[in-house]
């Protein structure tokens, strides 16, 4: 899987998409090296995404639609992951 080799799951943080740890809310990667914290709540810790809710997976395909995001990052995900 392409997916996998680009975006391994326990590399350090590679993926495009990220997840705040203080607010729970998806964070582009670009975003977080531009400003250096959460642009909702200013928190500097963030984690890989392993899970999404319904929210995120709306946001995260808003974010590929415009073109800041990799659409084969999704295929990390099973169908079991994504609404967790």
């Amino acid at each position: 899987m392409e997916a996998m080799r680009k975006y391994g799951k326990d590399d350090e943080f590679r993926e495009p998409v990220l997840k705040c740890e203080s607010c729970n809310k998806v964070v582009l990667l670009a975003v977080l090296k531009k400003i250096g914290m959460c642009p909702l709540c200013g928190n500097t810790k963030v984690r890989n995404v392993r899970t999404m809710t319904d929210e995120d997976q709306v946001t995260v395909e808003r974010w590929i639609y415009e073109g800041k995001c990799d659409s084969a990052w999704l295929e990390l995900f099973e169908p079991s992951e994504v609404n967790a």
